[in-house]
């Protein structure tokens, strides 16, 4: 008759297996967090390359814009000089003199009393009405609403942000020469000075007045976000 018996294992070969199992699971454990880790950083970045990818392409977009707007108008500067140039005015001339006939004066004929007239009574005419007016109400423009929008989505808001490239900066992420050819016009004493150096109030003027000339084709991405709110 056998009898079994039951082996157990020693107790430092129980020790040493817990340890070898507690180091594998930090280790998988450190693995993971450090992937984890680098999808995240790989996320953010690729995030920012798309966010500076839409900016470069919104404002390349506005560049070409107002470089035709420019071109278009030192165009019709030109014509204007040449018809300016090409005109002359007509000759005058010196009509001859004409002679009068003599006249002849009759003699007077003895007064006579006329007969006094009765003046009838004048009757004031009622004003006239104004004609209808028939010109179209002016459109407003975006709502404050809308402008956040486009801030957030163009700077998150920052007056002071200048794009990665360097190329686009304030709020509303003008360039340098649509900031200067909206400028020329709607406030002179701003061309030439950085937007981001330009007060708060100066960019939201100049984004107002470049929105009166094109709309939001300017901000082709972030525009259409503003437009929809």
């Amino acid at each position: 008759m056998f009898i079994a018996s039951t082996i157990q294992p020693a107790a430092g070969a129980t020790a040493v297996l817990d340890a070898d199992l507690a180091a594998f699971s930090s280790r998988a454990q450190q693995w993971t967090e450090a992937r984890q880790v680098r999808r995240e950083a790989a996320l953010v970045q690729a995030l920012a390359l798309a966010a500076d990818a839409r900016q470069a392409e919104e404002h390349r977009l506005a560049d070409a814009e107002a470089a035709r707007a420019e071109a278009a108008a030192r165009l019709r500067a030109a014509e204007i000089a040449a018809e300016t140039t090409t005109t002359t005015a007509a000759p005058t001339t010196t009509a001859a003199p004409t002679t009068a006939p003599p006249t002849t004066v009759a003699p007077a004929e003895p007064p006579t009393t006329a007969e006094p007239t009765t003046t009838a009574p004048t009757t004031t005419a009622a004003p006239a009405e104004p004609p209808p007016t028939t010109t179209a109400p002016l459109a407003t423009g975006p709502t404050p609403a809308q402008w956040e929008v486009l801030r957030q989505c163009e700077s998150s808001g920052n007056y002071t942000i200048v794009s990665r490239n360097g190329r686009y900066r304030g709020a509303y992420q003008f360039s340098q020469a649509t900031w200067d050819w909206i400028a020329s016009s709607a406030a002179p004493a701003l061309v030439g000075v950085d937007p981001i150096a330009a007060s708060p109030g100066d960019q939201d003027a100049m984004a107002l007045a470049l929105w009166n000339r094109q709309g939001w084709s300017p901000w082709p991405i972030c525009g259409v976000a503003a437009a929809a709110a």
